[in-house]
């Protein structure tokens, strides 16, 4: 019993040292990247322009400066965060679930950051002037600077989990949720879910901007079902060598 207690208490003060050791990390990662926040502001910025972007308040700048700030600190201390996490929950994993876990991390990081390069890059740049064509003449589109980065964060969460999809297929695949067959028969009703979703997510409802999220949707399903035949054949492998 007081072995078990013991164990208990160590997991406990071992979890607090890695929680105090990530904390550590974000707030390192966060001082430099105050260095970086008004560059990478800009950057957000750039595809509105500069001039059409306000603050309302004495507050908005210096605040959204410092969430910037933790924000490109948060990406710079994730790898060692994660890192801790593995520390922490890897010595529980069977071989095969540590396995999955060391690949699905990076895949999932991967996938993100090309979601959100996607959205930079592509979406945004063909749907803001879309957006600031409305009223053309009536109103000059001005935007508030807070407003404008939580539209742009947004956009940027959702395309970068909308690119998980093949992992999320893959993984169902392994856990033998889904099959290549079952995903191919609804191949049809997952492209018009994806319209639906698009419409939802996107700040325009015009073809083009529809278009540039329903398409890259559906490549990311078609990759899904290559992985799930591929998660299938592991499967099954693993099995017979069982």
């Amino acid at each position: 019993m007081d072995d078990k207690q013991q164990t208990f208490l160590e997991h406990i003060t071992e979890l607090r040292t890695r929680l105090f050791r990530s904390v550590v990390a974000l707030l390192i990662g966060a001082v430099i990247g105050s260095f970086f926040s008004s560059r990478v502001i800009a950057f957000l910025v750039s595809p509105v322009g500069l001039e059409n972007v306000i603050v309302l308040s004495p507050t908005e700048a210096p605040v959204i400066y410092f969430k910037v700030a933790l924000f490109v600190g948060l990406l710079l201390a994730l790898p060692y965060i994660l890192f801790q996490i593995y520390g922490f929950v890897g010595p529980g994993l069977y071989p095969n679930e540590e396995r999955f876990f060391l690949l699905t991390v990076p895949g999932v990081l991967v996938l993100f950051a090309l979601g959100a390069t996607f959205t930079m890059t592509i979406l945004i740049p063909f749907s803001l002037p879309v957006l600031m064509g409305f009223l053309q003449g009536i109103v000059m589109p001005t935007y508030s600077l807070e407003q404008y980065l939580s539209f742009v964060t947004t956009l940027l969460l959702w395309m970068g989990l909308l690119f998980q999809t093949p992992l999320v297929i893959y993984a169902l695949a392994r856990l033998g949720i889904v099959k290549p067959a079952f995903l191919k028969q609804i191949r049809k009703f997952v492209v018009f879910g994806a319209a639906l979703l698009a419409a939802v997510i996107t700040p325009t409802t015009d073809p083009v901007t529809m278009l540039l999220v329903t398409g890259p949707f559906i490549i990311l399903y078609e990759i899904g079902i290559v992985l799930a035949g591929l998660a299938v054949k592991q499967k099954t492998g693993r099995e017979a060598a069982a």
